[in-house]
């Protein structure tokens, strides 16, 4: 029940619309004279048997009620909510609904349509609830120009100088009080009208887009969890009301490109405070944030707006893919802080030892929960061994480097090898072999056993791990460096997928120490030169 029609003034005073003034006045006073003793009045045209509450006559709402209809304006306004009696019809219909027999009512108003029926139907469907039917009959006699000359001359207002328009407008007014704009939209068809309620059907809910996205940049830009919230609460609470401006005015609008990215920037900049501040513990952080990014690039209309949208999209989508199984999200944390701690060290195979060793009990743990064949797993533990053979590779080229450095300053030279050997020189090939090489291939082949016992990708096991094991195994045996602890068979763990998947970019280490322009031990022709030195070597020494 609208209080348009339940607080009605003319109600309040027990009147009709159109009740002659003298009338109105003699009602006014009974109301005085037992307001001030404290007593009440009932009276004909309270219709308390179909409206709710019989109304409140104080003595400050008797004077409201006079004070409410005391200009022209005033009373057209009210009587467009309010029964009128303008014929016989009316007289008789309206004995009904004092009786509360709305059906027989309703079928005498129906019988002949006319001004005073159309406003007398109209507030019987507000009253039982019926907004766009009201709206419809009022509505038709407001923009009837006979219809509305026969309202005014009824009511005594005939030289009211209102247009129509500006009477429409009094009565949208009122409507938009009590009844949301946009419910009241579906009900008409007056194109007037429609732009009328349109201009303020659409700022309702674009004032509460408005005041949402105040609310969510009010909140600490620094407190992940307090913007994640904010970011879903803005999202989740605004859907209705985006819709709304939207079939309101269309989407190619200015009004609604302006508010849509307007939403759409601070829904991604609470995704983007709380994924950028989010503690390491919340390993779910990229999962989180992404429907508020996804719905961020979805509403974006603005092309400025879209392209920032989806840089971060993109970015925060290659974190959810690189994400790993939530079962496993503590032991990769750990993994990859090992493999953070492993860059910032020296090119050294003691490291890699040390990271082999920490990581595998890890890695086993992510095995034994989601599968051998896991690609993320995979992808996980082919990380660890590239990192470590790095580290193999760089400090047995460099000491193979220094090597062949010494040997071709003794043969530029001039001086026979033999005579360095016999010196027992600290420069001699015999101690550098002993004191540089072996040192370093005895290391890497220890490294090299504990790799063994990793799984990893196909590609990389054949094409990288394999070739580089092979050089290594082959410089040992030929230095009489004993390999025989291994029993690794090469094709033993070779896995049947070729997929990587990536790490998230705030926890993978430096790519560098997986590539590089000498990331493989010499393998060819300069295995052959190497082997054929220490051949040569050897025979000196014999």
């Amino acid at each position: 029940m609208i209080k348009l029609i339940k607080h009605n003034p003319y109600r309040t005073l027990g009147v009709l619309s159109n009740t002659p003034l003298r009338e109105r006045i003699a009602n006014q006073n009974k109301l005085n004279a037992f307001a001030k003793i404290g007593k009440s009045v009932i009276f004909p045209y309270d219709f308390d048997g179909i409206i709710e509450e019989v109304p409140l006559r104080t003595p400050e709402n008797i004077a409201a009620a006079i004070t409410a209809i005391n200009l022209d304006s005033y009373q057209l306004k009210h009587s467009l909510f309010w029964f009128i009696n303008a014929s016989p019809i009316d007289g008789v219909a309206l004995k009904y609904l004092q009786s509360k027999d709305i059906i027989k009512a309703k079928e005498l108003f129906q019988k002949r349509e006319s001004f005073s029926s159309l406003i007398n139907l109209g507030v019987l469907a507000f009253i039982e609830g019926n907004f766009a039917e009201g709206y419809a009959n009022i509505s038709k006699v407001i923009h009837n120009e006979s219809y509305r000359v026969d309202l005014l001359e009824t009511l005594g207002l005939q030289n009211i100088t209102l247009s129509e328009n500006e009477i429409a407008e009094m009565f949208i007014a009122d409507l938009l009080t009590e009844i949301p704009a946009t419910k009241l939209l579906s009900a008409v068809n007056n194109s007037s009208d429609k732009a009328i309620i349109s201009e303020k059907a659409v700022n309702e809910p674009i004032a509460e887009i408005n005041a949402a996205i105040s609310a969510a940049k009010s909140v600490n830009s620094k407190d992940a969890n307090a913007n994640l919230t904010a970011g879903m609460v803005l999202m989740n609470s605004t859907k209705t009301a985006l819709k709304q401006v939207r079939d309101i005015v269309g989407v190619t609008s200015t009004k609604y490109q302006m508010v849509a990215d307007n939403l759409a920037k601070q829904i991604l900049q609470c995704g983007i405070n709380y994924y950028n501040n989010a503690s390491d513990d919340d390993v779910e952080s990229p999962r989180k944030a992404m429907p508020l990014q996804a719905y961020a690039l979805q509403i974006a209309i603005g092309q400025l707006t879209k392209d920032r949208c989806q840089e971060n999209y993109d970015i925060l989508k290659k974190a959810v893919d690189d994400m790993p199984p939530a079962e496993v999200a503590i032991e990769t944390r750990k993994v990859k802080e090992e493999l953070r701690r492993f860059c910032q060290q020296p090119d050294k195979i003691s490291h890699s030892i040390t990271l082999l060793n920490n990581t595998k009990p890890l890695l086993q743990t992510i095995k034994a929960k989601i599968g051998t064949a896991n690609t993320f797993y995979l992808s996980l533990s082919t990380q660890v061994v590239g990192n470590a053979l790095y580290n193999l590779i760089e400090e047995i080229n460099t000491a193979q480097n220094y090597f062949s450095a010494v040997v071709k300053v003794i043969k530029e030279s001039g001086i026979d090898p033999k005579l360095l050997n016999y010196l027992d020189d600290e420069h001699s090939p015999t101690k550098i072999i002993d004191s540089k090489v072996k040192p370093v291939l005895r290391e890497a082949w220890k490294a090299t056993t504990i790799m063994d016992g990793f799984d990893m990708e196909t590609d990389f096991r054949t094409k990288r791990y394999i070739p580089n094991r092979s050089s290594l195994k082959e410089m040992c045996e030929t230095l009489h460096i004993s390999t025989s602890s291994s029993s690794y068979q090469s094709s033993s763990r070779a896995s049947t997928t070729t997929t990587r998947t990536t790490t998230p970019p705030r926890t993978t280490p430096p790519s560098s120490s997986t590539s590089s322009s000498n990331d493989e031990l010499p393998v060819g022709c300069w295995v052959v030169i190497i082997i054929a030195i220490i051949i040569f070597l050897a025979n000196v020494l014999g």
